[in-house]
């Protein structure tokens, strides 16, 4: 049972792999696709982690390793195929800030916020899901924009929501009070 939450991890890990395969063989629909499945795996697997007393270091670890390639390498990778190979200087910039300001982003949260209630900068997942459907525009200006623009609050000091806690919180609120009556 402890191996079941980094299970789900490696398939969001898996996700992330399959969508750049996608991108090799331009197939730009499976690669978004494959993101969404990984953005709902990773939604699950610190839940299923909680759930089962089976939170890790090595699960924490493996977590952000899939969610750099997922929503770091691959939403990247997919704006470049889909609209910033057009300008090709500032779209290979582009390409490569998201996703090295996606690895510092992931680094210092794993060093200094993981039990924070919020998160202090744009969280990966969240900023890859922006990505990828700001991908499909058709503008490669505006895509190049907001790519730079994704990178810079992923590392900001602006504070987001920390929904997964927010969800187990209220969840377990409410069992209390239907126990409590």
């Amino acid at each position: 049972m402890k191996y079941i939450p980094c299970m789900i991890t490696i398939g969001n890990f898996i996700c992330g792999l399959l969508a750049i395969h996608s991108l090799f063989i331009q197939d730009f629909y499976s690669a978004a696709f494959f993101i969404f499945v990984g953005m709902f795996l990773d939604f699950f697997d610190g839940m299923v982690a909680r759930k089962l007393n089976a939170v890790s270091d090595i699960g924490k670890e493996l977590d952000s390793f899939a969610d750099l390639i997922t929503f770091g390498v691959a939403p990247a990778m997919l704006a470049y195929n889909v609209g910033l190979y057009s300008i090709p200087f500032i779209g290979i910039l582009c390409t490569l800030a998201y996703g090295t300001c996606g690895a510092i982003r992931l680094a210092r949260y794993n060093v200094h916020q993981s039990k924070s209630p919020t998160f202090i900068g744009m969280p990966i997942p969240f900023a890859g899901i922006c990505l990828v459907i700001l991908s499909f525009m058709n503008n490669s200006n505006v895509l190049a924009l907001s790519t730079c623009v994704l990178s810079y609050l992923m590392v900001s000091k602006i504070k987001f929501p920390h929904f997964k806690r927010l969800t187990v919180e209220n969840s377990e609120v409410k069992r209390w009070e239907q126990f409590k009556n």
